[in-house]
């Protein structure tokens, strides 16, 4: 058994199994080049198999490819959570910012004095590295959900301006001038 290719306008476009003494011209098939392993999309301009060239990316192609690394920057900054002056950081994801809202309402409440401030919030924020952040008041615990919220929104305001300056990019040029490791928050933050 051997392979042979058709070919149409130059590019193979299917190949198929004949038997060793078979003409490949019967099925309107070529041989291909000994011991290369020609595929589809391969060219053949009568003379020469040449590997298939890949197309140049279009400007769609760029900005999603740039698309996605802003949004692969904004989630790593996200996954390390909010650092505080401590050197301590405070998780992101969707439950750990209600949980500090509700932190955060409690405290304004407190401070109103419409509530007292409950020691489960005294002794501490959890933090990602699994140490206590003090929050011995509520106003300690209103800076630190104030803090934390606004490190998570520059986050991803800054994700949306970079997407926004990606996607109106006229072309290649000005989409490579999208600085995407400027404008990023702070590395630490204050609020403890």
């Amino acid at each position: 058994m051997k392979t042979a290719y058709i070919v149409d306008a130059g590019v193979v476009v299917n190949s198929i199994v004949i038997a060793d003494d078979a003409n490949p011209i019967a099925f309107g098939a070529l041989l291909g080049p000994e011991g290369v392993g020609v595929g589809i999309g391969w060219t053949f301009n009568g003379m020469e198999w040449a590997l298939p060239v890949e197309p140049d990316a279009t400007l769609d192609d760029l900005r999603a490819a740039k698309i996605a690394v802003i949004t692969a920057a904004a989630d790593a900054l996200l996954s390390a959570g909010a650092p505080v002056d401590s050197g301590l950081h405070v998780a992101l994801d969707d439950g750990s910012r209600a949980d500090l809202t509700a932190m955060a309402a409690t405290a304004t409440a407190a401070s109103a004095g419409a509530v007292v401030w409950l020691d489960s919030y005294a002794r501490g924020w959890i933090a990602i590295e699994n140490v206590r952040i003090p929050l011995a008041t509520p106003a300690a615990g209103l800076a630190l959900a104030a803090a934390v919220g606004d490190y998570y929104a520059a986050i991803v305001q800054r994700r949306r301006d970079l997407k926004d300056m990606a996607l109106s990019a006229e072309d290649a040029a000005a989409l490579d001038a999208v600085d995407i490791t400027a404008g990023w928050p702070a590395a630490s933050i204050g609020g403890t």
